[in-house]
C-alpha cells in the first residue's frame, strides 16, 4: 500500500521523470522548482514554481495518496490551502476545488514512477522482519551514510529533550535549579515511578528544597511523604516514625498540598525501590550544595562519576531497602549505571538547554561529550549490534534509540536516510 511519505520522498528528492509530463486534464506540466518542504501545518511544499501550458505559476503543492483525500481532510474549507497550485496524488479519483471554488490541477504519479522503485518501497513497508524493516538490506548501506545519519538523529533527539526543559523554565519563572530538580527527580524514578516522582516534585516549591537541604532527615521526610511512603501506622520502626513526625511538621510549616501520587515496588529490583532512589536524591542535595552549577560545569562522564558516585544515603538504608525490613548490608551509593543514565538523559540535555537560554551554542560540545561516553546497552541496542552495526559510544546509542522509536517502529522509511539510500540502489 502506497503511503503519503513515499509521495513526499518522490517530490522532495525530485524523482519525477524528465519525460514530458501531463496533468490529469491533459495539460503539459513543466516543474521549474519543487519548492521547499513545509514542516508546519498547511500544504506539504511551499514556494514551488510550475509552468502549466503556457502560463507560469508560483505557490504551494499538496500531496495525497488519492485525490479524494483533499475532501476527507476538509482542505476545500481551509483558507490555508487557497494558494495550492498543484495537487500531487498517487491515484486521481475525483476533481478537487480550492477554498475559492477554483479547480486545482492534479498530477497522478502511479503511471510515472518506475515499478522497480515501487517494488523496493513496498518491500520495505511489508517485509516480514523481527526487528527493523531493512534488517536484511542495511548491511549493504555504506557505513559513512549510517554514521552521518546517526549523528543527525542524535541532534534531533537532543533537541527534543531540550524543548520540554525550556518550556518548564517558563513555568518556574526562570528558576533553573527548580527545573533541574524536577528532571533529576524524574530520572531517579525510572520508567516505573518517574511520572509519580515528577508530579510529586511539582507540588514542592524548590524554595522549600533550598531551605531543607541542610537537614538530611527532613529532606527524606519531605520527599517520601509527598510520595505517600509514610502513611502506614503499623510499621514497627523508630526511624520510620521519626520521618512521619518530621513530615507532619513540614506539612504544617509549609502548608504542603495533599500527597496524591503513589509509587510502585512491583517489577523492581530492591536497589531500584523508590525508597532507595528518594534516599539517594535527599543525600545528593544534602551533600552537594550548588548541585545545578556543579552539574552544568561537568565536562565528562568520568567527572559525573566523581561528583555523584560518592553520595551515600543516611545510615538507615545501609541495611534496609524498605521500611521495617532489614537486609544484607550494602552502601546504596548511586551506581555508575545510574550516573550514566543521569549524564546522558538529564545532565547533557540540561547543559544544552541552559546554553540555548543564554544564546550559546553547545551542540558540538555535547556531541563530543557523548562520543566520549561509553555506549549504552539494552535489548534494542543488542539487536542492532547483532546486525553488525555500530554502537560504540553513547551518542550512537541515543541515535539508534531515536531511529528505532521514531522511524523503524513507524515504518517511516522514506524519512530515514538509510531507507532512502536503499531505495536509490
Amino acid at each position: 500500500m502506497i503511503r503519503e511519505d513515499f509521495l513526499q520522498y518522490i517530490w522532495g528528492t525530485h524523482l519525477i521523470p524528465s519525460v514530458p509530463i501531463q496533468l490529469s486534464n491533459g495539460e503539459d506540466l513543466d516543474i521549474l522548482s519543487y519548492g521547499e518542504v513545509n514542516p508546519y501545518a498547511g500544504p506539504d511544499f511551499f514556494n514551488a514554481r510550475l509552468r502549466i501550458g503556457s502560463l507560469q505559476w508560483a505557490g504551494n503543492v499538496e500531496l495525497h495518496t488519492s485525490s479524494s483525500q483533499w475532501y476527507a481532510h476538509h482542505h476545500e474549507q481551509d483558507p490555508a490551502y487557497g494558494n495550492v497550485i498543484l495537487h500531487v496524488v498517487w491515484e486521481h479519483d475525483v476533481e478537487v476545488f480550492d477554498f475559492h471554488q477554483n479547480i486545482i490541477p492534479t498530477l497522478e504519479l502511479k503511471t510515472l514512477i518506475s515499478p522497480d522503485l515501487v517494488e523496493k518501497y513496498t518491500h520495505l513497508q511489508q517485509a516480514q522482519v523481527s526487528f527493523i524493516p531493512c534488517e536484511k538490506e542495511i548491511t549493504s548501506v555504506h557505513s559513512r551514510i549510517i554514521t552521518d545519519w546517526l549523528d543527525k538523529l542524535y541532534v534531533e533527539r537532543l533537541k527534543e529533550k531540550a524543548e520540554p526543559i525550556l518550556a518548564l523554565l517558563q513555568q518556574t519563572q526562570q528558576d533553573w535549579e527548580a527545573v533541574f530538580f524536577l528532571k533529576l527527580l524524574s530520572n531517579f524514578g525510572g520508567n516505573i515511578n518517574g511520572e509519580a516522582f515528577w508530579e510529586a516534585g511539582k507540588q514542592i516549591p524548590f524554595s522549600i528544597i533550598r531551605k531543607q537541604m541542610h537537614n538530611l532527615t527532613q529532606m527524606e521526610a519531605l520527599l517520601m511523604g509527598q510520595l505517600r511512603l509514610l502513611e502506614e501506622n503499623d510499621i514497627n520502626c523508630p526511624y520510620y516514625h521519626s520521618l512521619q513526625k518530621e513530615y507532619e511538621y513540614l506539612v504544617h510549616k509549609y502548608v504542603l498540598p495533599p500527597a496524591f501520587f503513589k509509587v510502585q515496588f512491583t517489577k523492581l529490583r530492591p536497589p531500584n525501590f523508590p525508597t532507595i532512589r528518594l534516599a539517594q536524591v535527599a543525600a545528593l542535595y544534602h551533600q552537594q550544595q550548588a548541585l545545578f552549577d556543579k552539574c552544568m560545569s561537568l565536562d565528562s562522564y568520568e567527572q559525573a562519576v566523581d561528583l555523584l558516585g560518592k553520595i551515600v544515603p543516611s545510615p538507615y538504608w545501609k541495611n534496609h531497602f524498605s521500611f521495617g525490613k532489614e537486609s544484607k548490608e550494602s552502601n546504596k551509593r548511586i551506581t555508575p549505571a545510574q550516573i550514566a543514565n543521569l549524564w546522558i538523559n538529564t545532565i547533557i540535555p540540561m547543559q544544552y538547554a541552559f546554553a540555548l537560554s543564554i544564546n550559546k551554542d553547545l551542540l558540538a560540545d555535547c556531541k563530543e561529550k557523548m562520543r566520549a561516553t561509553p555506549a549504552e546497552h539494552n535489548s534494542i541496542l543488542d539487536r542492532w549490534e547483532k546486525l553488525l552495526l555500530p554502537n560504540t559510544n553513547a551518542l550512537e546509542s541515543q541515535a539508534i534509540l531515536q531511529l528505532y522509536k521514531k522511524y523503524c517502529n513507524k515504518h517511516a522509511c522514506m524519512a530515514c536516510q538509510i531507507g532512502q539510500n536503499l531505495l536509490k540502489k
